[in-house]
């Protein structure tokens, strides 16, 4: 386990997964982290991401200063109301088209008649409102929730440290196509609700982290489009100064996630990706095809774990369980722990540090740089700004 605490003036990015879900950790230097999205460890039933933070020291309740919960797909927020709970000076974020009374409604009355939105999210979400509840007279100046939406400041550079966080997305055509969406679900006069459907990836929020010239850009479940959404809006309204060294590829890496223009325009030449993967239902990503579009596009990709669906064994386990008789011909594996991949560099380095923690590995074979270590291997990269 990786368990050493960064240093006061180095950027950190942590991301945990699957277990059930990806979370990932930024650490913006001196004391100011931030939260986005969570998993729960599947053996164990823990959050990773809590579990690393108590392990290095962090005073969870006070240094960590924003929860994101990107979009409502549980294997993005499972156990999220946890570390919105602990994270006692955080504000938590979330897209501005589900803190409508439309959403809100559906939240409150435990709804089950919905279209698009995983019924555990409701749940999750729901916790999470009665955390901001609670916290709502706090004191003056605290902010327990902020609405994201595209170029919205989330933390905007104060004090000693220059750190800003801000929303590339929802688009305003994703929040109004939301809108409309909700507006559908709610009961209709003479009871039943009307057909609609919400595609929770079209409210995801894309981060854009700046911190002394380190740039990371974290991209949630962001997929291409529809037209006005997705990362074709995002590219069409952004255009930053400075280009991402650190990338956390949008939805596990998938092709629907994949659009040019991202990686001309927002991203550094071979990059440092890294990506949880979804072994759900009968779908695992990223599949082979996507694993070599990314290698294609950087040799310095990372995942949190073997690209394998649940239930699945190799075949070394099958043959070991066929020799043991008729009553093991059918081993099952559980989804396993939840690797680590962690990134760092001091501010005023170009060298990013990249660590893993088993399961996690290189997607795309070995860089020529790679040594072993106590707590997993490591990567020293040269990363152009």
């Amino acid at each position: 386990m990786l368990s050493d605490p960064p240093a006061e003036d180095t950027i950190e990015v942590s991301i945990f997964g699957p277990g059930k879900g990806e979370a990932i950790l930024v650490y913006l230097g001196y004391n100011r982290w931030i939260a986005v999205d969570s998993c729960v460890d599947q053996i164990d039933g823990s959050i990773p991401a809590l579990a690393y933070l108590d392990r290095i020291g962090v005073n969870v309740s006070t240094d960590v200063l924003l929860v994101v919960g990107t979009h409502a797909h549980d294997d993005h927020i499972a156990g999220i109301s946890k570390v919105f709970l602990r994270c006692e000076a955080a504000s938590f974020v979330f897209a501005h088209a589900l803190a409508n009374s439309q959403f809100v409604a559906l939240v409150d009355a435990d709804a089950r008649a919905y279209a698009g939105i995983p019924f555990r999210s409701f749940s999750e979400y729901q916790k999470v409102f009665e955390i901001v509840k609670s916290r709502s007279t706090s004191g003056p100046g605290f902010r327990p929730w902020r609405f994201a939406s595209e170029t919205t400041v989330l933390l905007p550079p104060t004090g000693p440290n220059p750190a800003k966080v801000t929303a590339l997305s929802p688009s305003d055509e994703a929040y109004h196509r939301s809108l409309r969406a909700l507006s559908n679900l709610l009961p209709v006069a003479g009871g039943g609700r009307r057909l609609a459907r919400i595609d929770p990836n079209e409210l995801a929020i894309a981060l854009w982290v700046e911190v002394d010239g380190k740039v990371i850009l974290l991209g949630a479940d962001v997929l291409t489009g529809p037209n006005g959404c997705g990362w074709t809006a995002v590219t069409e309204s952004f255009s930053p100064e400075a280009k991402a060294q650190v990338v956390k590829l949008p939805h596990h890496g998938s092709v629907t996630g994949h659009h040019d223009a991202m990686w001309t325009n927002l991203l550094v030449r071979s990059p440092i990706a890294l990506l949880a993967p979804f072994r759900g239902g009968n779908i695992a990503l990223p599949s082979r095809d996507d694993r070599r579009r990314i290698c294609s596009l950087t040799p310095n990709a990372y995942v949190t774990a073997a690209v394998q669906r649940p239930g699945a064994v190799d075949a070394r386990v099958q043959r070991e369980a066929r020799s043991l008789g008729p009553l093991a011909r059918n081993p099952r594996e559980p989804w396993g722990p939840a690797g680590h991949i962690r990134a760092r560099s001091r501010i005023g380095d170009a060298n990013w540090t990249v660590e893993v923690s088993p399961p996690a590995r290189k997607l795309c074979g070995r860089h020529d740089r790679r040594r072993a270590s106590s707590e997993g291997a490591v990567d020293i990269l040269d990363v152009d700004a």
